[in-house]
């Protein structure tokens, strides 16, 4: 059925393919181009998208030839205007055609242009094949949230932890409530949900210590506790003055083969203005609510868990179908252009030798040296599109400022940017790709570009452990003071081929898909004139730290 209606946006996305034939007729100095979707099995054929194009000057015949013929063709056409047509094929059928026209006089179009588009239509084929199956593996999720949902009210870890407190304090009357989970490496009990008014942001903060508080008490004996008048129970904290009661139970998995100390999930504890204001009986009714939030939570958790693991499968795929693409394309560009410069250079050897007027030589050697950085450039532009995508070993642990300051070294930062760094010298390591320096080189670099025409001209580059879903990580921030983006321009900002001022929008979509890869983000903020800072975070070795001399 997917394959039936490949023109959702969930296969191929109206923006990417903008994008596409945007590229296009930039690329080959054409006048307009244009994508049209093929159904392999009814012949029919449906215009997306085009770039400068008032009408259609092919019929449908022409279209039909060129799905038949399953191959790039240059074609003329009887008002003597040209096009270019390359095919997408995938599941062995064409399933697109891409189209690029031009109706100037004398317009021709040679190899490199037909290689440039077929090498677009390749791309476009690997991301359509790509979101195909990415689609499929939505629809399996989908089909697994629904049955989740049925379960549990809420699949959203904090939303489950806040409707559980809420409930608990419904159920017997409570005016003031918290649930603390347990963080198993630190053993510490960690505000996760709040109920009532008066949390200030100390109280927000409190986190009791051992043999601290009820909550504490609770934990650690794995049983309620039931205070009728807190101001007489030794054990009780006073974060509410007005707090006469409490009630707390324990939060523990119900399996008889976890081991007593790893049971305890949270503590769930609730207060109430009135002298004994709960019994035997809301314990016994928290008990049994208790029991139904573990599963609650265990089913939230769970699939946090499978997201966090299908977006780094899904980052994988990509990963692995555009570095075949990117490697396709780079290799077809090097063996279409790399004797380019050999050759202008040889030729420029014998124009030496032979008899030319002063101008004609001139001429001659201008256009050479001209042809000679054209291709040197795009030879380049082939080893950018190519290289993020080289194997750089297997991942390996990493001290991120280690990585932060050898690309602060790379970059040959200019000396009137003030350069402000922020390290956090304890956090742990991360397991990653060397390819990370390149992401920090690259945040870097067009850091200071976007700095080129500002004042003042400042970089702060920080880093820090932090803690996501009881879990450490870290976190690092590259801040600078350049114009900034668009709220339009931060929407788009990591499409891939989202034209910028100096590139063609490749290098923030890998870069993205790279961290993703890693199962880490990474995220904008940014507003016009007032700079941009660019936040990633990795998910921390599991390892001890490295000695020194390793770092």
């Amino acid at each position: 059925m997917m394959q039936r209606d490949i023109s959702s946006t969930d296969i191929l996305d109206p923006n990417l393919l903008q994008s596409v034939v945007r590229q296009a007729t930039f690329q080959c100095r054409a006048e307009g181009s244009g994508f049209y979707l093929c159904d392999p099995e009814g012949g029919h054929k449906t215009l997306l998208a085009t770039q400068n194009l008032p009408k259609e000057p092919w019929d449908e015949l022409f279209l039909k030839e060129m799905v038949e013929s399953r191959r790039a063709v240059i074609k003329t056409l009887p008002d003597q205007s040209v096009l270019m047509a390359a095919p997408l094929v995938w599941q062995e059928a064409v399933r697109g055609l891409l189209i690029v026209f031009d109706s100037k006089p004398g317009r021709t179009f040679r190899n490199r242009d037909i290689a440039l588009i077929q090498s677009l239509a390749d791309l476009t084929a690997s991301v359509a094949q790509q979101n195909e199956r990415l689609a499929r593996m939505t629809t399996q999720f989908r089909t697994l949230h629904t049955i989740d949902v049925a379960l549990t009210s809420s699949l959203e870890l904090d939303h489950v932890l806040n409707l559980i407190l809420e409930k608990a304090a419904e159920l017997v009357n409570a005016e003031h409530g918290s649930l603390r989970h347990l963080e198993p490496e630190t053993g510490n009990l960690v505000l996760k949900a709040h109920y009532g008014e008066g949390w200030t942001k100390e109280k927000l903060a409190y986190t009791p210590r051992i043999g601290q508080g009820i909550a504490r008490w609770v934990a650690e004996q794995q049983r309620p506790y039931l205070s009728p008048d807190v101001r007489k129970d030794p054990l009780n904290v006073v974060l509410f003055g007005d707090m006469r009661s409490s009630i707390s139970v324990p939060l523990l998995y119900s399996s008889d083969e976890q081991p007593p100390k790893g049971r305890l999930i949270g503590v769930l504890l609730l207060e109430s203005s009135r002298l004994a204001a709960f019994d035997q009986q809301d314990v016994e009714l928290l008990e049994a609510l208790a029991q139904e939030a573990v599963i609650a939570i265990q089913n939230a958790t769970q699939l946090q868990k499978l997201k966090a693991e299908q977006e780094r499968r899904l980052a994988a795929e990509k990963w692995a179908v555009m570095g075949q693409a990117a490697t396709a394309l780079a290799h077809r560009i090097n063996n279409l252009l790399g004797i380019v410069p050999v050759s202008a250079s040889e030729v420029l050897r014998i124009l030496a030798k032979l008899d030319l007027s002063d101008a004609d030589r001139r001429w001659a050697r201008s256009n050479l040296e001209r042809i000679q950085r054209n291709a040197q450039f795009i030879l380049k532009l082939s080893e950018a599109l190519f290289r993020p995508f080289k194997e750089s070993g297997p991942p390996t642990r990493f001290d991120v400022n280690r990585l932060l300051n050898e690309a602060m070294e790379s970059a040959d930062l200019p000396e009137d940017i003030e350069i402000v760094c922020n390290y956090d010298k304890r956090q742990p390591l991360v397991n990653c790709s060397l390819l990370l320096l390149d992401i920090f080189l690259e945040l870097i670099t067009n850091a200071c570009k976007a700095m080129e025409s500002q004042k003042p001209r400042k970089l702060e580059v920080s880093s820090r452990s932090v803690q996501v879903a009881g879990l450490p990580w870290v976190m690092v921030k590259i801040s600078d003071t350049g114009k900034g983006m668009s709220l339009h321009n931060l929407d788009h900002l990591w499409n891939l081929f989202q034209p910028s001022d100096d590139g063609l929008g490749f290098g923030l979509w890998w870069m993205r898909t790279f961290i993703e890869r890693q199962g880490g983000t990474i995220e904008c903020h940014s507003k016009p004139d007032n700079g941009a800072t660019f936040i990633i975070r990795l998910p921390a070795s599991t390892g001890r730290r490295q000695k020194s001399e390793d770092r």
